[in-house]
C-alpha cells in the first residue's frame, strides 16, 4: 500500500487534505520537525512551491496525478523536455507507524533497489536548503538521514502535509525562523 502511495498523491476513492504551511521560504536554510500519529492511514510530509501546491489542489477531483496537463491526455510525463529539472514538490510517505523509503536513501543498502519501509521514528525532521535546492528528511531524535532530494526552489517553497484516508501530526515551529522572546520572571528579564 505504501508503494501504491507513493506513485499515487490523489484518488477519488479516498479522502484527501492538503494542509500548507503559512510560512513561505524564500532563502537560507529551515529546519523544523514534526510527530505523526504511528495510527494515521497515509500522510506525506514535505515541501514545495507554494504556487504549485496550490495550483495541483485546485483542479477537479477526478484528476489522479499532479503532473496532469489537460492538453496532453495522459499523465506519463513523456513530454517533458530531456533537461533534468527538480520536481516542484518532494514529500516522505508516512503510513501504520512506517516509513517508505525510496531508492537513493541514506538508510537503504544495495539490497534494497526498489524502496523499503522502516519503522517510524517519534518525531521527523525536515530540513530545507533553498539555495542548493534540496530537502533532507531525519530521525529527528537520533538525527541520522533517512531521505534527501532535490526541489525547485525556483519561487516561495512552503512546509506541506498531505493526509490520504485521514490522520494526525504535531508540527514543532519553524528552529530557524524561531524568534527570541522577552520572558519576565519575578523582575528580572530573561532571553527565551
Amino acid at each position: 500500500m505504501l508503494f501504491a502511495a507513493e506513485r499515487l498523491m490523489t484518488s477519488c476513492h479516498l479522502s484527501i487534505d492538503l494542509v500548507i504551511g503559512d510560512v513561505a521560504i524564500t532563502q537560507g536554510k529551515s529546519y523544523w520537525a514534526c510527530c505523526v500519529d504511528p495510527s494515521s492511514y497515509l500522510v506525506k510530509v514535505g515541501v514545495g512551491l507554494e504556487s504549485k501546491l496550490q495550483e495541483w489542489f485546485q483542479v477537479p477531483q477526478d484528476v489522479v496525478s499532479p503532473r496532469y496537463d489537460p492538453d496532453s491526455g495522459h499523465d506519463s510525463g513523456a513530454e517533458d523536455t530531456t533537461v533534468e529539472a527538480p520536481p516542484p514538490y518532494a514529500f516522505l510517505t508516512i503510513g501504520m507507524g512506517k516509513i517508505l523509503l525510496s531508492h537513493g536513501s541514506a538508510a537503504l543498502t544495495s539490497r534494497d533497489p526498489n524502496g523499503c519501509t522502516v519503522p517510524l521514528p517519534p518525531r521527523i525532521g525536515i530540513c530545507l536548503d533553498y539555495e542548493q535546492g534540496k530537502v533532507s528528511f531525519y530521525d529527528a531524535v537520533s538525527f541520522r538521514e533517512l531521505w534527501e532530494c532535490g526541489v525547485d526552489c525556483s519561487g516561495p517553497v512552503c512546509p506541506a502535509f498531505c493526509f490520504i484516508g485521514g490522520g494526525a501530526l504535531h508540527l514543532q515551529e519553524l528552529v530557524a525562523n524561531k524568534q527570541e522572546r522577552k520572558v519576565t520572571i519575578g523582575g528580572f528579564a530573561k532571553l527565551d
